[in-house]
């Protein structure tokens, strides 16, 4: 009993744990909403410059980009200070931005690249810490035995929240078309950036609603640069959590450019529809994912992770490679369903290799790096992807692109296939 009494974790030091844990979920829910319209519109807003791809591969880069820049720096701000109030400056800082650039883009009627990619580059920057933050606090907010359940509802809610997101803005947008509100695409784009600024507020006023017990004075901490240091080396001594980050990153810059920069131009010039349907062949994608989580959850309880992810690294670059001769919008649609079903394989099975493997004293900086890493060669292949798609069009550069994505599946494999099997075996002795 004294144990559980000097553990800050244990459940009687956790007030109000089930009120918490559910404004904490609403909050991001709302919160993920919004980021899921933000990209696409900024992407579609990039598509009007006169060289159409490069623009939205910059405009992708610069919106993803400060999660590279920033990470380590995020972490460090999410455990210094009172994450509660740092998420809420997210939120509002983040409407702020939004609303600014919409009433400035409606008054003028046009909006400048530069606004639109120095709005974007802050709007990420902000959301940042909001995502240590969160993660970092669930513990304060819940008991000890829940952290599995809601940490599933809050990974869960993020693909709901994906598909609720593109869905809401693909109505939104052909409701205005429809109505005639607005005299463009580009007009109603607006509107909704808008209506996603809400969102923030939103979810800022659910973290308002907290109520939780003092926090501990904070212990003593290296610096940043100390931290980032030790995670590095770490991670290039360990075969299995360098291999991780080797593997993330070669998948990454293969697929994530297409499906960010190359989607837009393969909606728009190929199939030759309008935002609304950008924003629904996102949806589709986020409606396969969350399959993609159910059969893991219910089915993949015992299969191997290791397999899970290169099943998923395989079949992530092949289901891209139709878009080479897919006839219709349509068909797109089913086609990019099955392309990410596979999604979750990835990111479960490198999660839950991660958290088998790495003992519990360096999981934070581990998960950092992995963060860094997705976030980071994203920017890289969207940027890339925006010089690629001006020679190659969109569907040569989804082939290429599933090609190179099922490669790297295939070598990982081979490579750090055994590797990965052996552990769930060595487990114990690892985290020991």
């Amino acid at each position: 009993m004294q144990a559980a009494n000097d553990d800050p974790q244990a459940p009687a030091a956790v007030p109000h744990a089930r009120k918490n844990g559910i404004l904490l979920w609403l909050a991001q829910y709302v919160s993920a909403t919004g980021d899921a319209l933000f990209i696409p519109c900024i992407g579609w807003l990039a598509s009007a410059e006169d060289d159409g791809g490069l623009s939205v591969g910059v405009a992708v880069f610069v919106a993803t980009v400060p999660h590279l820049l920033f990470g380590p720096l995020a972490g460090t701000l999410a455990d210094r200070f009172d994450r509660r109030r740092l998420m809420i400056l997210c939120d509002i800082g983040r409407f702020l931005l939004l609303v600014a650039l919409a009433a400035y883009g409606l008054s003028a009627g046009h909006v400048p690249f530069g606004v639109l990619i120095g709005t974007a580059f802050l709007l990420a920057a902000m959301s940042a810490p909001f995502q240590a933050a969160r993660d970092a606090l669930i513990p304060e907010l819940v008991t000890r035995e829940s952290l599995p359940r809601w940490n599933a509802l809050l990974q869960t809610s993020g693909h709901l929240a994906l598909i609720q997101g593109l869905g809401l803005a693909g109505l939104l947008l052909w409701l205005m078309g429809q109505l005639g509100f607005g005299e463009s695409d580009t007009e109603r784009v607006l509107w909704v950036l808008g209506f996603d600024g809400l969102t923030f507020v939103i979810s800022a006023v659910f973290l308002l609603g907290i109520r939780r017990r003092r926090a501990a004075p904070p212990k003593e901490r290296p610096g940043l640069l100390a931290d980032v240091t030790e995670g590095l080396t770490y991670a290039r001594r360990d075969p299995v959590v360098g291999g991780l980050l080797l593997l993330t990153a070669l998948n990454n810059f293969a697929i994530m450019g297409p499906a960010i920069v190359g989607a837009v131009l393969l909606v728009k010039d190929v199939f030759g529809e309008g935002a609304s349907a950008l924003h629904w062949f996102e949806g589709c994608m986020a409606v396969g994912m969350l399959i993609g989580a159910l059969v893991l959850a219910q089915r993949g309880r015992n299969w191997p992770m290791g397999r899970v992810l290169f099943i998923g690294m395989v079949m992530d670059g092949l289901t891209y490679i139709p878009f080479l001769v897919i006839p219709s919008y349509g068909w797109g649609l089913v086609m990019i369903v099955a392309h990410g079903f596979f999604i979750p394989f990835i990111v479960v099975g490198r999660t839950s290799l991660a958290q088998l493997h790495v003992p519990d004293a360096k999981r934070g900086k581990v998960f950092a790096l992995i963060n860094v890493t997705v976030m980071g060669v994203t920017s890289l292949s969207a940027l890339a992807c925006g010089f690629l798609v001006v020679w190659l069009g969109p569907r040569a550069l989804f082939g290429l692109a599933g090609v190179f994505g099922a490669l790297s599946g295939l070598i990982g494999w081979r490579l750090l296939g055994a590797r990965f099997d052996a552990v769930a075996k060595s487990t114990r002795d690892v985290s020991s």
